[in-house]
């Protein structure tokens, strides 16, 4: 048997011929028309919350034109001649992210903005243009998939819909006046798209001469999409991409699915995992698990990049990539480590783990290892390098910390080494268990051989054990688990196929078993012991809770057994794998019954924690409006109170996110030099700022204002002032700066430039 037809078998099997082309065509466009009923729908839900109907439009054109078209091109003149519509749309899109976040880069960096049009004009001209290329798209070959796909894979976003509608009422677009408190990372985010449209990764734009140590490369494709469609960047990070990457990641997920098995149903079964497969928490608490947070733009973006990547490894491991495709893995690679600092790492300890893997099983497919490891890992350092600095963005190691951020810490009594350990393992065993099914694949001499699966296991693996060694200020080390969920999830289903195939049709009923008993596992011991209450639990009601859901586990393989005693061994196996993915299911079934939508922002004092009042972000557009996007800017508000900048929470971002221009100094977090200050847990949003002549100088010109110090800040540069009323300041500043705006929360005033 040659090398690869035996990797092919049994999940790697060819897609399937079509049924005619009649049949073929119905089922195409009866796909798509679902597809674009789903993003209608998804999309009327951030219409619904105050996004424009002509940006929603805007920006969708602009991503279809500018991203999926090159992208979808660009794939199919290296996929496998034979594929899916499916795949060449969500691959092909993973891949016009990147090319948006190359040319946003350059736009930005250059402040020529046509450069993101120009870009995939050029690439769709080229392609079409050049014979070889236009007939290698015009020849690859579309397979049908069941009618019954698209609905049941477009349905699965529906488990994200409350998480999202609450986000938006979390992160209003507007408000008629006053105050509200949105989440305090989200005008961190729209500033630094702002900085990546106008000016590129120069600095952090809330404080002066920071290097942008962070994962800024899902901010340029926000920036990208509000380049090439005219939508405010506020509209596209805060409502139009949020609306349609749940739906993105479900389908990129199962396209990957069909391509790495062959079979139709793994595509919804992998979504499925992906987005509903949660964490299998036995102490009846709720953790969704999403690989998506509209929170951090930064999170769903990259998974389609990392999907595309484990798609081209698995080509690349059976010969059927050309070297053209090759060169796609770092590209995708640095953009994927560019998005979100949490992808690449999980792919680097996947090939790790093949390559020994493969040391001990089949040493042939070294070579192809080798060169795939030199691609992520170079991919990897040159993100080190060029993107994140050298910096570790506030991430170390950190046990202790580690296992307080855990969610069972507090419901297993005092706080002691026991207690912690025992939480951070059942919290790496809860994120393992999405994929059970993955085992299965280990059972074969096939699946052992395969790079694949240990890639995997081992992404999967160091994203469950990274919340049990990382501690990170924004609990980020928790990225890592969301990342490596669509890993297991795609894990999973490979094995799932190999346990169909393994029992036939004689042991289906020990698959409906597990489906169908596995809710007990988590419902029944809760119902019978009661739900531990945070801070009300001990080690005795949690063991009871844990004993419960393994004895219902192991009365479920008994039962398979005794119903199926022909394959006892894999009835067994087959109703405890499927039991356990179905607890997980269970668990983002029940939070869609027992948790409510967020409400909306209700008014809140000007004093509050993180409030931000509608007359100061006027006041920051009116300076986006009246100014260059060059000029520099400065406001006398720090904090997320209004307070002295001493110790203080200094994550307040308002001024630079709506004006869209570099502060002298508005916040500090989490720059390189904050995460220095403050290396342990969530000191680095505390620290003091470190120029404090200069803040001194900030601050004091607004509430003391003279010439000396209002010439010591034109020779800084300062061109524009926004005076925050809520701290201290000055009647006026005039005649040394001259009011050009005022409303009931603050005034803007006008630098002369130095020299004048």
């Amino acid at each position: 048997m040659s090398q690869t037809a035996e990797l092919s078998s049994p999940v790697a099997a060819a897609p399937p011929e079509t049924d005619g082309r009649i049949g073929r065509r119905i089922s195409d466009w009866t796909g798509a028309l679902v597809l674009l009923v789903a993003t209608a729908f998804y999309l009327g839900t951030a219409i619904r919350a105050d996004l424009p109907v002509g940006s929603a439009l805007a920006a969708l054109a602009g991503l279809v034109l500018t991203q999926l078209l090159p992208g979808a091109l660009i794939w199919r003149t290296i996929r496998p001649v034979k594929g899916w519509w499916i795949e060449d749309v969500m691959i092909g899109l993973a891949i016009g992210f990147m090319l948006a976040i190359g040319s946003q880069i350059v736009a930005g960096w250059t402040q020529q903005p046509w450069i993101d049009l120009a870009v995939p004009i050029v690439i769709v001209v080229a392609l079409l243009g050049i014979r070889r290329t236009r007939n290698r798209i015009s020849r690859v070959r579309t397979s049908r998939l069941p009618s019954w796909w698209m609905p049941l894979v477009c349905l699965i976003p529906l488990f994200n819909l409350k998480d999202l509608l609450g986000y938006y009422n979390y992160v209003p677009l507007t408000w008629a006046s006053g105050y509200r408190s949105p989440h305090v990372d989200a005008y961190l985010h729209l500033a630094m798209a702002a900085e990546l449209q106008h000016r590129g990764p120069v600095s952090f734009p809330w404080v002066q001469g920071t290097e942008m140590a962070y994962h800024w490369f899902g901010h340029a494709h926000v920036a990208q999409l509000a380049t090439v469609s005219g939508a405010g960047l506020d509209e596209v990070i805060f409502r139009f991409l949020p609306a349609l990457m749940p739906l993105t990641i479900v389908l990129v997920v199962a396209a990957a699915a069909v391509r790495l098995t062959g079979r139709a149903w793994a595509g919804p079964v992998a979504a499925l995992l992906t987005m509903a497969g949660s964490e299998l928490n036995l102490l009846g608490m709720y953790t969704p698990a999403f690989p998506v947070s509209p929170i951090s733009p930064s999170l769903a973006p990259s998974i389609p990049l990392m999907i595309a990547i484990v798609v081209l490894l698995w080509l690349h491991a059976r010969g059927e990539m050309s070297r053209v495709g090759l060169v796609m893995i770092p590209l995708l690679g640095i953009a994927a480590a560019g998005t979100k600092g949490s992808t690449i790492p999980l792919l680097v300890a996947g090939l790790g783990l093949a390559f020994v893997a493969m040391i001990l099983v089949d040493r042939s497919r070294l070579r192809t290892l080798l060169v795939d490891g030199v691609l992520c890992v170079g991919t990897l350092v040159v993100a080190y390098v060029f993107v994140f600095r050298g910096s570790s963005s506030g991430l170390h190691v950190q046990f202790h910390d580690a296992a307080m951020q855990t969610p069972s810490i507090t419901r297993l009594g005092a706080v002691t080494t026991t207690t912690m350990t025992i939480s951070s393992l059942l919290a790496v065993l809860a994120i393992m268990a999405r994929g059970t099914g993955l085992l299965w694949r280990l059972k074969t001499a096939a699946g052992r051989r395969d790079p694949i699966t240990w890639v995997l296991l081992g992404g999967g693996l160091a994203g469950a054990f990274a919340v049990a060694v990382f501690t990170h200020p924004g609990l980020s080390q928790w990225y890592f688990a969301r990342t490596g969920g669509p890993l297991l999830a795609l894990g999973s289903a490979l094995g799932l196929v190999v346990m169909v195939d393994d029992l036939g049709k004689r042991g289906r009923w020990a698959i409906a078993l597990g489906v169908v008993l596995g809710p007990a596992m988590i419902l029944l011991p809760v119902a019978l012991v009661g739900e531990i209450r945070p801070n009300h639990g001990d080690l005795i009601h949690a063991s009871k809770l844990i004993g419960l859901s393994l004895l219902i586990l192991l009365v479920i393989g008994a039962v398979a057994a005794a119903i199926t005693p022909r394959l006892r061994g894999a009835a067994i196996a087959a109703a405890v794998t499927c039991a356990i993915l179905a607890g997980g299911v269970t668990i983002a079934v029940k939070g869609q019954f027992t948790t409510g939508v967020r409400p909306p922002l209700q008014p809140v004092a000007a004093n509050q924690v993180q409030a931000v009042g509608r007359g100061q972000i006027e006041a920051a557009r009116w300076i986006r409006d009246h100014s260059d996007i060059n000029d520099l800017v400065m406001t006398n508000r720090h904090c997320t109170t209004p307070i002295e900048p001493k110790r203080c929470d200094s994550r307040r971002f308002v001024v630079g996110a709506f004006s869209e221009r570099q502060m002298l100094v508005e916040a500090w977090t989490p720059t390189v030099e904050a995460n220095d200050a403050g290396p342990n847990g969530r000191d680095s949003v505390f620290v003091d700022y470190w120029k404090p002549d200069i803040l001194a100088l900030n601050d004091g010109f607004v509430a003391h204002p003279d010439s000396e110090k209002a010439h010591r800040l034109q020779e800084l540069g300062v061109r524009w002032i926004m005076v925050d009323f809520t701290r201290p300041h000055a009647t006026t500043l005039e005649p040394l700066a001259k009011e050009r705006m005022r409303n009931q929360e603050a005034a803007v005033y006008e630098m002369p430039p130095a020299g004048s």
